[in-house]
């Protein structure tokens, strides 16, 4: 029997699934009454099936973004469960369960939530097992969001009903807007994602759990303007690459262009994957094909080599030396984090999930983000926007000669590490390490500091 628990805002809701069937649902309006409802509605629920605590055999929890009070009664009363009943936990994103229920469609689903003037948005697509994640939870602003549509997608999510007008205003027909009943935030749908995950053998530990939380909780007095201002003065952001840089993804990048190129007749060497690494796949492949890339073609062999790198990495997910240790740091320094990749967004997803990275850096900015790629600027510069930091005040760390051009050309420092090029080909870098571990928050404020003097 499995509990799926949402408390993250007005709208609270439980599930009961038996056998992975739905069994009994109870949605209600809490608004700020989690601590005192929760429970007691809970208690209604088993015994009008029949049913006990004891029979509860794992628990679905709803992680945020969402209500600072909501969530932390939530996660405390699925975590008490859990513990005490010696039964698995799984937590999942609050916006993923609001663009679940669209999965049918095939579309591409944009879940938003209030997050006080502005908005918190996850993106996601696919149908059955290939549901995925395709942009990571993030704080943005609507034009901002409109920014990134470029075909039909649904629109899902409690803040939908703020923003509907501005979304059709800028999007025209590209805009479906989930009506109000099928916006409605189901613990039904929360239940069904567990079972997917559990059915995987994966699960959470709950000694470790924590809520999604995008901003800091406002439990603080408030400071007066000029704390405000200096405080905004001092954010500073790292931008990281990905591939070669978070991951030893090589290999597997290889072994798939090579799979592609051979079944059309065409020999890719490690020397033309040297050149071309760090760069969009349309670039890559024009470069081989010369006079016969059609967009056609382009699409068909793009396709076919990111389903195969990413059948051929799989699980086999593992951190490069002194990511994990780096990533923790900036952390507890307060840093903004985002990734900014000439990569798929799917490929994105599966490798910091497989990271456990992804809460890090909620702001991510794919090969379908950008129009061009880098040597081009434009990647880190629309992940510093979506980040809110000024260009100056990010660093970017970098494998590819592509990449550090690019970060330069942004006008931000950049730390080039040697995993996949010769430190003499990454000169125009401010920093070149042979590993991560090398790196430090003080090296990178330095490195930050001196950028911004210019």
């Amino acid at each position: 029997m499995l509990l799926a628990i949402d408390t993250s805002g007005d709208t609270a809701s439980l599930a009961l699934f038996d056998g992975g069937q739905p069994l009994a649902e109870l949605t209600w309006q809490c608004h700020r009454n989690h601590s005192t409802e929760l429970l007691p509605r809970l208690n209604q629920l088993l015994e009008q099936n029949g049913l006990e605590t004891g029979s509860i055999t794992a628990i679905a929890i709803a992680l945020g973004p969402g209500s600072y009070n909501g969530l932390r009664v939530g996660l405390a009363t699925a975590k008490g469960l859990a513990l005490s009943l010696g039964v698995p936990l799984v937590g999942l994103s609050t916006l993923e369960a609001e663009a679940y229920p669209h999965a049918a469609t095939g579309l591409p689903v944009y879940a938003v939530a209030r997050a006080g003037r502005e908005y918190a948005a996850a993106a996601y697509r696919g149908r059955g097992q290939n549901w995925r994640r395709t942009e990571a939870e993030h704080i943005t602003t609507v034009a901002a969001l409109c920014d990134k549509i470029t075909t039909r997608t649904v629109f899902s999510g409690d803040a939908i009903a703020i923003i509907a007008d501005e979304l059709k205003q800028r999007l025209g027909a590209k805009a479906i807007i989930a009506s109000p009943a099928a916006r409605l935030r189901r613990a039904g749908y929360l239940a069904e994602l567990g079972l997917k995950r559990l059915s995987a053998g994966d699960r959470d530990d709950p000694a470790s759990l924590q809520p999604i939380y995008l901003r800091k909780p406002q439990i603080t007095k408030p400071r007066n303007r000029s704390h405000a201002v200096a405080r905004k003065n001092q954010q500073r952001a790292v931008i990281w690459d990905m591939d070669g840089v978070m991951v030893d993804s090589a290999p597997y990048h290889l072994k798939a262009w090579q799979a592609a190129f051979k079944k059309r007749g065409i020999d890719y060497t490690e020397e033309d994957f040297r050149h071309g690494f760090g760069q969009r796949n349309d670039t890559i492949i024009s470069a081989i094909l010369g006079e016969k890339a059609s967009p056609e073609a382009i699409e068909a062999i793009a396709g076919e080599k990111e389903a195969g790198f990413r059948r051929r990495i799989g699980r086999r997910v593992e951190p490069l030396p002194g990511v994990a240790a780096l990533v923790r740091s900036l952390t507890e320094k307060g840093y903004k984090m985002a990734v900014a990749s000439s990569a798929p967004p799917e490929n994105i997803a599966l490798i910091m999930k497989g990271l456990k990275l992804a809460d890090c850096c909620p702001v991510i900015i794919s090969e379908r983000d950008v129009t061009r790629g880098k040597p081009d600027p434009q990647a880190f510069l629309k992940a510093a926007e979506r980040l809110g930091i000024e260009p100056q005040s990010c660093l970017v760390i970098e494998d590819a000669v592509a990449g550090v051009a690019a970060a330069t050309s942004a006008g931000m420092a950049v730390i080039a590490v040697t995993n996949t090029h010769p430190a003499e080909s990454l000169t125009k870098a401010d920093l070149i390490v042979n590993s991560l571990e090398k790196v430090s928050t003080a090296i990178i404020d330095k490195l930050i500091n001196k950028n911004r003097r210019g």
